[in-house]
Formats: C-alpha cells, structure tokens, sequence
C-alpha cells in the first residue's frame, strides 16, 4: 500500500510533466491559502502557509508547510513541487510532502506520518504575485490499521521574495 501511494504521487508528477515546461520563475517566496479540510466529509475550516525557499533542483522545488483546521488539527510538512508553466500568466504546481499531523479534536487520520499531495493553479497578478486555486489528499499511505485520508480544496495567494 505504501509503495503503491509513493507511485501514484510519482506518476501525477511525471504525467503532469508531459507537453508542458517547467516553470520559470525560480524565486523563493510564501504562500497563504484558506478552504476546506477532508471536503467529502465534514469539511472543516482550514488555513494553510507554505515557504519556498529559492532554490532547485533540476526543476524540483523545496517547499516547508504547516495547515490548522477549525477542529484543532494541525499539520507540519515538508516536500518538493515541480512547477509547469502553461501560458504566460498560468503555472500548475503538483507537489508530495510528508509530515507530522495532529489529530486534535478533528479528524483521525490513523497515523502521525502522513503524505501530502496537492496541485494547485496559480495565476501570476505580477512578478512577485501569484493567487491559485488547489486540491489536496492526505494519507499515511496504510501505515497505520486505518487509513481514511481526507481532501482538502483552497485559494491561495503567494508572494515571491
């Protein structure tokens, strides 16, 4: 089960890549984003940041981020996106992260090691701003005896430094 989620994540990655190019812009910066956390169940408020620090590795960018929900869940992370620039104002940015996450009184996702995977479209307003519109599924990929994962969905808006 794990294996099979490191290859789905993998797979969006690279078919995801196909007839696009990587994204341009290589500046690190923050992003701030708001919506609703496991969206096909009790979709709980959830506020998310995200740091990117400038730097790259054959297109792969780091990426530090941290969630709350309404219920007291919370969720630190860390991972790397693959921007794809697909006209001259629009990118599509996949990512895979893992990380601690806390159940609080929200809900019980089976495991504190949980995987992070998202994909966001992001419109570019100026050179050092962007506002986006994602998806995102959260799963500890059968680590634990129960795994019910939860999808988010959010508009976020990014500051490049």
């Amino acid at each position: 089960m794990f294996r099979e989620s490191i290859s789905t994540n993998l797979a969006l990655l690279a078919g995801v890549s196909l007839g696009v190019a990587p994204a341009l812009a290589t500046a690190g910066g923050i992003s701030g984003t708001i919506g609703a956390f496991d969206v096909s169940d009790s979709a709980d408020l959830v506020v998310q940041v995200e740091y990117f620090p400038d730097l790259e590795w054959s297109g792969f960018k780091p990426r530090l981020g941290l969630f709350f929900t309404d219920e007291s869940s919370g969720y630190l992370y860390a991972g790397v996106g693959y921007p794809f620039q697909l006209a001259q104002r629009w990118a599509l940015a996949p990512s895979v992260s893992v990380g601690y996450y806390h159940e609080g009184a929200g809900k019980d996702l089976g495991h504190d090691l949980e995987f992070y995977s998202q994909l966001r479209l992001n419109y570019e307003l100026s050179k050092d701003a962007f506002l986006g519109v994602g998806i995102g599924h959260i799963s500890n990929a059968g680590l634990g005896d129960d795994n019910p994962g939860a999808n988010t969905a959010y508009l976020s808006y990014g500051h490049n430094f």
